[in-house]
């Protein structure tokens, strides 16, 4: 694997527009203040979906395990993780050997994991079938069942395959029958003794497809314009040797890909066609790369949530989000990318803005690179956040940013978030802060219609409230906070399952939530979908975070 495979569009290099003058700006906090509640299992986020990326040479290159996941608590706030990447080789089929850089074989399977790096503090032994990343994902599952975990194919770097494996019917099922092999039977190649038939089996539960790009090509120029049909061909015949597979096994495989955001590459390559959206499980669309170092004179957000005027073409998060709603997916089907790095800038003279002259680019960081850079800034009015220290400017995304955007999607009835890549996150500091919105929040698309509103951990119940918790209903026996429903002898008695209560309509939202207001007692605001009423006076305390604080939520709200 290269350290190429830290960008993952590349294709969105988009010449700049002219300066517009910046909005008005506040300096952001560093972090987000998480409930201090513990978190749910992962499956049960409140309804959303996590989904991680996690890059196969990260042990390596970054110092970054699986068995990382659990000790920073990241996988307690992931539904799911991709692991990237599988390639579609030369050989137009899903291959694992090393073969002129084909292949990774030495990180997937062949590596031996010391006893510090592994999951379960056991180290790999000579002459075990299999050894590298997969075993410790393995080990993962045993940590964290609930958690999806899927092998995503191609990327930046190796999506140079995909066009002439997609090109006629025979090839489409020849590659998808040897990903099929590879992954989910398990039948790795037997290198040494090591992997062999069955080798890997029962780790993936799915496969993600990340084909950059139909049609318009990508790191490579392998494109042609007949990859729109062949695309959505492929995916259609992915979707039905999964569900054939899954007969024969019992499960329920995953298909879920990598979306683009630009109208030029979706429109063009078949990603807005609702074949697209009846073949896939859900779509991870693009929400960073929208500015960088291929405009290295100009600084930029490179993951805005909004537009930001005419500034890239206006592009935005939620353009983006919204161009697959029109063309007729789901809203559910629908994750927002974020991203765990940075794009950076040097020789810039005035930081407190963006789109301002920079001497030259200086690449790309991770987010535990930057996060103590300089002085941090957010816009509000664009959902970006950025870092300045006088001379270096970079574009990220913080707590700050990843908290807006993480109501935003809650509120539009999105079902969840993105990362590439969680090896680039600070003891979960990114993916803490998606979590703990996304549990704050309005009840997710996955959740049981039928279901009473949630527990929150900063409710404040009194005896007769009911609330709902990981697919039960509950009703308090006494007044009660940060009392988790469930537990034996504590102050909730299981009613049912969920709709055995009556449902409690859903109020209209209150004022939005404002950083700079000052709240008495009693009065109402909105967060995410929810209502919530301040206690005492307040001010600056984001509801929902503290779960001895000021706000109580007191209802869901539309």
């Amino acid at each position: 694997m290269t350290q190429r495979h830290l960008l993952r569009s590349g294709s969105i290099a988009i010449a700049a527009a002219s300066v517009l003058a910046a909005s008005v700006l506040t300096a952001a906090p560093a972090s987000a203040a998480p409930a201090t509640a513990d978190p749910a299992p992962a499956a049960q986020l409140n309804g959303y979906r996590s989904v991680g990326y996690f890059m196969a040479d990260s042990p390596v290159t970054r110092d970054y395990q699986v068995a990382d996941l659990v000790s920073t608590g990241a996988i307690g706030d992931l539904t799911h993780l991709n692991y990237a990447f599988g390639n579609v080789t030369s050989d137009l089929r899903c291959d694992i050997l090393d073969q002129a850089g084909e292949g990774d074989a030495q990180n997937d399977f062949l590596r031996q994991v010391g006893a510090a790096d592994s999951v379960d503090g056991v180290a790999d032994v000579a002459g075990q079938p299999l050894a590298g990343n997969f075993n410790q994902l393995r080990k993962l599952k045993q940590v964290s069942p609930d958690t999806k975990i899927l092998v995503s194919l191609g990327g930046w770097t190796w999506s140079d395959h995909f066009s002439e494996a997609a090109s006629t019917a025979e090839g489409r099922t020849a590659l998808v029958e040897s990903c099929i092999d590879l992954y989910l039977r398990g039948d790795l190649p037997l290198i040494d003794g090591v992997g062999g038939p069955g080798a890997a089996a029962g780790i993936f539960d799915g496969l993600d497809i990340d084909w950059e790009w139909p049609v318009t090509g990508g790191e490579t120029a392998n494109a042609r314009p007949e990859d729109r049909e062949n695309f959505l061909l492929l995916m259609e015949e992915f979707r039905a040797e999964l569900d054939v597979y899954g007969a024969e096994t019992g499960e329920d495989y995953l298909l879920t890909a990598f979306a683009p955001a630009g109208g030029w590459n979706a429109g063009q390559g078949g990603w807005l066609d609702p074949r697209l959206f009846a073949a896939v499980d859900f779509l991870n669309v693009q929400g960073y790369d929208f500015h960088g170092g291929w405009v290295p004179n100009q600084t930029g957000h490179q993951g805005n949530l909004h537009p930001d005027g005419a500034q890239n073409w206006g592009l935005g998060l939620d353009g983006a989000m919204g161009m697959y709603v029109h063309a007729g997916a789901d809203p559910s089907q629908l994750n927002a990318g974020l991203a765990a790095y940075g794009q950076g800038w040097t020789g810039v003279t005035d930081g407190t803005k963006a789109w301002t002259t920079a001497t030259s680019s200086i690449g790309t960081a991770t987010y535990a690179n930057l996060r103590t850079v300089g002085k941090a800034y957010f816009d509000p009015k664009v959902g970006a956040s950025w870092r300045w220290d006088g001379n270096d400017w970079w574009s990220l995304d913080d707590p700050t940013s990843v908290n807006a955007k993480a109501e935003w999607l809650a509120a539009e009835g999105y079902s969840g978030a993105m990362w590439w890549d969680v090896t680039g996150d600070y003891r979960n500091e990114l993916g803490g802060a998606l979590g703990s919105t996304l549990r704050a929040a309005t009840p997710g698309p996955g959740t049981d219609a039928s279901c009473a509103a949630p527990w929150y951990a900063t409710g404040v119940y009194k005896a007769g409230s009911v609330v709902s918790h990981n697919g039960a209903e509950y009703q308090a026996k006494w007044w009660t906070r940060n009392q988790q429903p469930g537990g034996a002898n504590g102050p909730w008695k299981q009613i049912g399952d969920c709709g055995t209560a009556p449902a409690v309509p859903t109020q209209d939202c209150a004022p939005a939530w404002d950083a700079g207001t000052a709240y008495t007692g009693g009065k109402l605001v909105s967060r995410a979908g929810v209502n919530y009423t301040a206690q005492w006076w307040t001010k600056g305390e984001r509801p929902g975070t503290a779960t001895w604080g000021s706000w109580t939520p007191t209802g869901l709200c539309a």
